[in-house]
């Protein structure tokens, strides 16, 4: 194994979980999620010496990651609109103790993932990546390439909308909070 190929292992292996859950949080299909990733890796491949001497190394492999799903989107568009296809694939439930459950989980996850695609596009990224994704507003600021406050905006925005898209969601106790607030 060569210089370069361990030192990109070094930097990938890290985040590959991370970046595969941000481009599945943005296009929400895991063929196209699949492909965005490979998408990016042979971005971050071919860019691996601008990467290396970047400061925040990492913030920019998520960033060429956003920017491989929002790809990945535009090119679903274009299919649609070719095709005339319509709706978007939904993923399988995830295995639960019980049927009802994972029917309730599987409807649950929908419609979260629905409230989050009814968000801005700036909204959407920052809450996947800093929410979800458990990366710092600075992490997060560096892959949107904005301020920290600006993402701290878009964050509170987004659980904002979605506390109200999502409100009969919440535990009952919850959701009596935030008609009383």
């Amino acid at each position: 194994m060569d210089q370069r190929q361990l030192a990109y292992e070094r930097l990938i292996a890290p985040v590959e979980s991370r970046m595969i859950r941000t481009i599945w949080g943005i296009v929400r299909d895991p063929d196209e999620a699949q492909d965005a990733l490979q998408e990016a890796l042979a971005v971050i491949w071919r860019r691996w010496d601008r990467l290396q001497k970047h400061p925040n190394s990492e913030a920019l492999v998520m960033r060429i990651c956003i920017n491989a799903a929002y790809d990945a989107l535009r090119r679903r568009r274009r299919r649609l609109r070719w095709f005339g296809t319509q709706g978007l694939p939904v993923d399988a439930p995830d295995p639960a103790p019980s049927a009802v459950q994972a029917v309730a989980g599987a409807e649950a996850r929908l419609r979260v993932r629905e409230a989050i695609a009814s968000l801005s596009r700036r909204q959407a990224t920052a809450i996947v990546m800093h929410a979800v994704e458990g990366i710092p507003y600075e992490g997060v600021a560096a892959a949107m390439r904005c301020r920290e406050v600006t993402v701290r905006t878009h964050v509170a925005r987004a659980r904002a909308k979605l506390r109200v898209l999502l409100a009969d969601l919440a535990p009952s106790g919850r959701a009596q909070e935030n008609t009383h607030a």
